[in-house]
């Protein structure tokens, strides 16, 4: 198949995003497919006029790519490609309006208010969590412990989007699961220094750890399939997707967002959930080509 895999562009996650797509360009050569590598800018339109791929692969973090942009192009241009459609990628992306739908189906996520820039947001309930609505890879985010630093973690959210969410903040675990092609991968558990898992501590730190599977009483690993492949229903997603929950102490469990392009790094938590359930990576990457 001639394959071209889209990755990079102007998105904050645009880094990461050309090292996701460095181990999906490996694998695809691996499986014996006929590789482009397209850069996203101004000119993929006319890169894609030139090679006339039979599928493309989006290798895309954050906005533009993951928001439903690409794939809205791609739809107009009459392009197959990877993952799930211009509606779902657009809800997914916007973590207000995915908490929004979730709620409507019973689906637990942690308690919280939506403001815009120029809204007078006083002090809440600490400590909490300020996050931009529509970023990923935890750009932006923080985690506030005292009043004081309130203030500085609006603004820095404000910096990234024009619509922040403020909610409260889960004292517990880390666990994330991957739903495949509407099955749900085994959860990983993710354990750092600081008990919130930023930037740092998914890209650089060597210090945090991945528990996969994550150990976990039968119940509740059933449980957080069960709302992991709902969720992949009810949103109507395709492909690999990813969604990160926080366990409170009581082990009940509350979705954070939802990950419509999981990351293919040698330290991405699809990867290492598919291995967990028996599927090397090329098999994986396959399946995400054919779904």
């Amino acid at each position: 198949m001639k394959v071209a895999v889209i990755y990079g562009g102007p998105s904050p996650e645009a880094e990461i995003s050309r090292k996701s797509a460095k181990s999906v360009i490996f694998a695809l050569k691996k499986l014996g497919h006929q590789v482009f590598e397209l850069e996203l800018d101004e000119n993929i339109t006319e890169k894609l006029k030139q090679q006339k791929p039979d599928k493309v692969f989006i290798a895309l973090h954050g906005s533009p790519g993951e928001d439903g942009t690409v794939q809205g192009l791609l739809e107009i241009a009459g392009y197959n490609y990877t993952g799930c459609n211009t509606q779902t990628s657009a809800i997914c992306m916007d973590k207000d309006i995915t908490k929004r739908v979730l709620k409507t189906y019973n689906i637990p996520v942690p308690a919280g208010e939506t403001f815009f820039q120029g809204d007078k947001i006083e002090p809440v309930e600490i400590p909490c969590v300020v996050k931009p609505a529509r970023t990923g890879s935890t750009v932006g985010i923080s985690v506030v412990k005292d009043e004081n630093s309130f203030q500085k973690a609006v603004e820095e959210a404000f910096k990234y989007d024009s619509k922040i969410i403020i909610e409260e903040y889960i004292e517990g675990r880390e666990i994330t699961v991957a739903v495949l092609n509407g099955f749900a991968l085994p959860p990983v558990e993710i354990v750092t220094e600081t008990g919130f898992y930023d930037f740092d501590s998914k890209y650089k730190k060597q210090t945090t750890e991945y528990k996969v599977p994550a150990n976990l009483n039968l119940k509740l690993q059933e449980k957080l399939k069960k709302i992991s492949e709902k969720i992949f229903k009810v949103l109507e997603c395709s492909g690999a997707i990813r969604i990160d929950f926080r366990i409170d102490k009581w082990n009940n469990p509350y979705v954070l967002e939802v990950n419509t392009i999981p990351g293919m790094t040698e330290r991405s938590l699809l990867p290492k959930a598919a291995n967990a359930a028996g599927i090397p990576f090329e098999k994986l990457i396959e399946e995400i080509l054919e779904s």
